[in-house]
């Protein structure tokens, strides 16, 4: 049997705030965009207090014009992994 992947919902919501902040969007922006009536869902997303749904998601990947990975994946740990890579690289020249 192939292992389930648990997605933490925290990191996505870490992620959607970090998306919505490259773009420059404000919270507003956001909740014009996806025709809701409060930015209270977009918080509890970005608090990492409840997943969007599937369409909202797909709705913000193409507003921040990033992929599932961009959202889903850890990109702390994969900063830090680069940075022991980069160390390494480095004392090993």
């Amino acid at each position: 049997m192939i292992y389930r992947p648990e997605y933490d919902m925290k990191v996505v919501g870490q992620n959607l705030k970090r998306l919505r902040v490259a773009k420059n969007l404000s919270v507003d922006d956001v909740r014009e965009y996806l025709c809701l009536g409060s930015v209270q869902a977009i918080y509890k997303y970005e608090k990492g207090k409840s997943y969007p749904q599937a369409d909202t998601m797909f709705a913000l990947m193409e507003l921040y014009e990033a992929n599932l990975y961009d959202i889903i994946k850890d990109h702390e740990e994969d900063e830090q992994s680069s940075s022991v890579h980069t160390m390494e690289y480095m004392m090993a020249a």
